[in-house]
């Protein structure tokens, strides 16, 4: 009996087991991934239903069983710019998938990767690509047959989310217009008051010294408080003929002075 130890042979098993352990990791930070940059949406399942996820998670949202439509000429195949349209959309995602299962593969291996382990990751990114473009023949197909009954849906949908806009638009803007003509009255009514004691309150004396009487006075809004307090400015007219546009407070017992 030898009692020499084969230290090759036991580097090698560590070295094929560290590479298997290392392979169910990506394997399972691969599905982790795909899921967490799959979007919100409906998506079929086997039995040709679709179900829809949340973007974290399923739900127990199913649509019916898929209805086969058939093309404009009653030719019994599904419509050619359903499938074109359904076979892009397939490959985008596709795409996108493929791409992200190669990038973290390719984050997992760091410079001090031995090569074994890095073409094991290689090897599991290809798996992973040919399990996607695998899917995605199988979701094309899926899709050719729904075809119809989803477009009808997604019309009915966004047309609906568009009315509703819509709706709020238009009731945001009554609300708005409303209010302008709220405190446009409230506002005449200040001014109305001002222009009142101006001609019928106030004293005042021309250049040369003479006392004059107002005769009329426009005022517009500055700014105010809700009682009417704050600043006017107003344009009034005496009996000499002479006009002048000043600065008007108005204080909260509804004393007023130009400045």
């Amino acid at each position: 009996m030898s009692n020499t130890i084969d230290h090759e042979n036991i580097a090698g098993e560590h070295d094929s087991k560290q590479i298997d352990s290392q392979h169910i990791d990506i394997e399972e930070e691969h599905k982790a991934l795909i899921q967490s940059h799959t979007p919100a949406g409906w998506y079929s399942q086997a039995d040709g239903r679709q179900r829809y996820w949340d973007g974290q998670q399923w739900t127990e949202n199913y649509t019916p069983p898929p209805v086969t439509t058939t093309s404009a000429e009653g030719d019994g195949k599904p419509s050619v710019q359903r499938k074109r349209s359904s076979r892009v959309l397939v490959w985008i995602l596709a795409t996108v998938t493929v791409i992200s299962l190669i990038i973290t593969a390719l984050v997992q291996v760091n410079t001090n990767s031995t090569v074994t382990t890095k073409n094991a990751v290689i090897a599991t990114a290809h798996h992973a690509r040919d399990v996607a473009n695998a899917k995605a023949l199988v979701i094309e197909n899926q899709l050719a047959s729904a075809g119809l009954p989803i477009q009808t849906a997604a019309l009915t949908a966004a047309t609906k989310i568009a009315a509703d806009k819509a709706a709020a638009a238009a009731k945001a803007a009554a609300a708005a217009k409303a209010a302008a003509q709220k405190q446009a009255a409230t506002y005449k009514g200040f001014t109305d008051g001002l222009e009142n004691g101006i001609v019928h309150r106030s004293t005042a004396t021309n250049p040369q010294g003479q006392p004059v009487q107002a005769t009329a006075a426009s005022c517009t809004v500055i700014s105010v408080n809700a009682t009417g307090a704050g600043t006017y400015s107003c344009n009034v007219t005496f009996s000499d003929g002479s006009s002048q546009t000043s600065t008007v407070t108005v204080d909260a017992n509804g004393n007023f002075s130009n400045k």
